[in-house]
C-alpha cells in the first residue's frame, strides 16, 4: 500500500484529488475498524492508552471553554430575558443552546484543534522518520494497528466530553441564574425540563461522536501523507485543522437542519 499522493496540476484538481483521498481513505479506515473488531484483532492495550491520552489533552480545555460559553449565554439570555419579561424562560434557552449545539461543538473544537493536531504530529513524525514504510516492509496493516484505535479512542472520549461539558455548561448557567440574578432556582428548573428534550442530549452525542471521528480521520490522513520533513509536519497539522473545522461546520449544519425535521419542537412561547 502505497501513501504517495500524485502531484497536483492546478489549485481546483488539487482539492478534488485530496477530497477523493480523504474520502476513500476514511472509507478503508471504517471498513478496517469493523473487521478488525469483529475478526477480535483491535488491539485493546492501544485503544486504552489512545483514549487516556486525547481524554487527557482535551478534557480540561474544553471545561475551560464551555465554562465561559455558559456564563456569556446566561449572561446574554438573562439580559434579554429580563428586557421582554421572560426571565423564567432562561432554563428553556439553556437547554436548547447549551444541549443543543455548544457542547457539541466544543467537543468539535477540541477533537480537531488539541486531539487532532497530536495524533497529526504523531503520525506525521512517524511518516517523515519512515517508520511507516518500515511497517508495511514488515507485512504490517498501517490502518488497521495505526489508525483504527485512534478512531474507536476518539469516538468514545467525543461520548465522554459531551456529557462532561453539557454538564458544565448547565451548571454554569444555572449558577449565574440563581447566584447573580437571584431568581427562583425552580423557575429554572422546571423550564429546562419541560424544553429540554432527552432526544436533545442524544442528538448531541451523536454528532460528537461524528465529529470525533470525522476530526480522527483527517488527522490520520494528513499525518500518513506528510511530506518535507519537519516543516512538512507542521503543514500538515495546519491543513488537518483547518479542513476538520470546515468540515465539522459543514456535518453540523446539515445534522441540525435534519434534526429540526425528524424531531418536531416542544411547546409554544406566550
Amino acid at each position: 500500500m502505497s501513501y504517495e499522493l500524485p502531484a497536483p496540476k492546478g489549485p481546483m484538481r488539487d482539492v478534488l484529488v485530496q477530497g477523493g483521498y480523504v474520502l476513500g481513505f476514511s472509507v478503508q479506515a471504517i471498513v478496517s475498524v469493523v473487521v478488525a473488531v469483529l475478526r477480535r484483532r483491535l488491539v485493546a492495550d492501544d485503544v486504552v492508552a489512545q483514549t487516556l491520552f486525547i481524554g487527557r489533552v482535551c478534557t480540561g480545555p474544553a471545561l475551560l471553554l464551555m465554562m465561559p460559553i455558559g456564563v456569556f449565554i446566561a449572561v446574554s439570555v438573562g439580559e434579554l430575558a429580563g428586557r421582554i419579561g421572560a426571565g423564567g424562560y432562561s432554563g428553556a434557552v439553556v437547554a436548547f443552546i447549551i444541549v443543543g449545539q455548544a457542547a457539541a461543538l466544543v467537543c468539535a473544537l477540541m477533537m480537531a484543534g488539541v486531539a487532532g493536531s497530536a495524533i497529526c504530529t504523531d503520525l506525521g513524525s512517524r511518516t517523515i522518520r519512515e517508520e511507516i514504510d518500515a511497517m508495511e516492509v514488515m507485512g504490517l496493516d498501517v490502518i488497521e494497528r495505526l489508525v483504527a484505535p485512534r478512531l474507536v479512542a476518539a469516538v468514545i472520549v467525543a461520548l465522554a466530553l459531551c456529557s462532561i461539558v453539557t454538564f458544565g455548561g448547565v451548571m454554569a448557567c444555572y449558577l449565574y441564574h440563581i447566584g447573580v440574578q437571584h431568581l427562583p432556582a425552580g423557575t429554572f428548573l422546571a423550564t429546562f425540563s419541560q424544553y429540554g428534550q432527552v432526544s436533545d442530549f442524544l442528538m448531541a452525542l451523536t454528532k460528537s461522536a461524528v465529529f470525533g471521528l470525522t476530526a480522527t480521520l483527517v488527522a490520520t490522513f494528513k499525518g500518513l501523507h506528510t511530506k518535507g520533513g519537519p516543516g512538512g509536519v507542521a503543514n500538515s497539522v495546519n491543513e488537518a485543522v483547518v479542513l476538520a473545522f470546515a468540515l465539522v461546520f459543514v456535518l453540523n449544519t446539515t445534522m441540525s437542519a435534519l434534526y429540526t425535521v425528524v424531531v418536531p419542537a416542544v411547546g409554544n412561547y406566550r
